[in-house]
């Protein structure tokens, strides 16, 4: 339920002022066209290779960022504990809304990928270096840490394997020179943590971004552990039904299947997780531990 919002700026000169720190840090020619709709304080559909995705900015800092997939599952992700602030929307696209913490300012760019980014400025030293986010997944799906810092969410596709079907990219921070400053996430619950390191010799303002998308598959398939066991023990194409998998998946597994099967002995033998990416000319069989059951 939201709790009531003040308003977000004494005055467009604040909402234009705020933007352009966060568009500084961004640059704009990934952002995509939005609109006011209906509760909320901007809207973008956009077009991406899996479909229709549209990003969903919320009337209030109280309220959750959403990415929706034309099938109508969403990913959602809301700023903890934000002092409630009305979204104005101001820049090149970008929704601000003011002082939502200590020194702190939140924005929200729906961007042309059907992702959106939820970033932070940090306006002063005094502001909190760690940010929480809520995240809000659809019935089934998880999260799996990537290679780079970030997240894969994930969804069940049958027979012990799961797709990739939107991100958490790795974080990232600029202070006002645009120089990097060292930023990291963990999970805590169902809240994603970003802390961002700051020092004496950090230039403030400081913006850093969590950016999620979804309804896009990644190329990237995990299996269960149990699965894993099965295929190292029957091998990978004994081990499943194989015309079940998605394509282009089915086809590449069939052709790659003694890889898949050396990988899968490997992963159940130090008791890790199978995992494949995939893409036109890819296919790299490796092993995961986090998330993995």
């Amino acid at each position: 339920m939201l709790g009531s919002a003040s308003p977000a700026f004494a005055g467009t000169d604040g909402a234009a002022r705020a933007a352009a720190v966060v568009e500084k840090a961004t640059g704009t020619g990934d952002l995509a066209r939005s609109a006011q709709a209906h509760g909320s304080a901007a809207q973008a559909t956009t077009s991406t290779a899996a479909g229709k995705v549209t990003v969903t900015a919320p009337r209030a800092s109280t309220g959750e960022v959403t990415a929706t997939a034309a099938d109508g599952t969403s990913l959602g992700l809301q700023m903890a504990k934000a002092k409630g602030v009305t979204g104005v929307k101001a820049g090149a696209g970008t929704v601000v809304y003011s002082d939502v913490a200590k020194s702190t300012d939140l924005a929200v760019q729906p961007t042309t990928d059907g992702g959106a980014r939820t970033l932070v400025t940090l306006k002063k030293a005094a502001a909190p270096t760690e940010q929480r986010f809520t995240l809000t997944l659809p019935e089934g799906a998880r999260v799996v840490p990537d290679a780079g810092g970030g997240y894969h969410v994930v969804k069940p596709a049958g027979q012990g394997v799961s797709m990739t079907v939107g991100a958490i990219e790795a974080p990232w921070a600029k202070d006002a020179n645009g120089k990097p400053v060292a930023t990291s996430y963990k999970l805590d619950g169902n809240q994603l943590v970003q802390q961002v390191e700051t020092n004496k010799d950090t230039a403030f303002p400081v913006v850093a971004d969590p950016k999620i998308t979804w309804g896009n598959v990644t190329g990237t398939a995990y299996f269960t552990k149990g699965e894993a066991k099965s295929i190292a023990i029957y091998g990978a194409t004994a081990a499943l039904s194989v015309g079940l998998l998605p394509p282009p998946l089915n086809v590449l597994y069939r052709v790659n299947a003694a890889m898949v099967t050396a990988k899968a002995v490997e992963a159940n033998s130090d008791g890790y997780c199978l995992k494949i990416k995939f893409a036109a000319g890819i296919f790299v069989p490796g092993v995961y531990s986090g998330g993995c059951n």
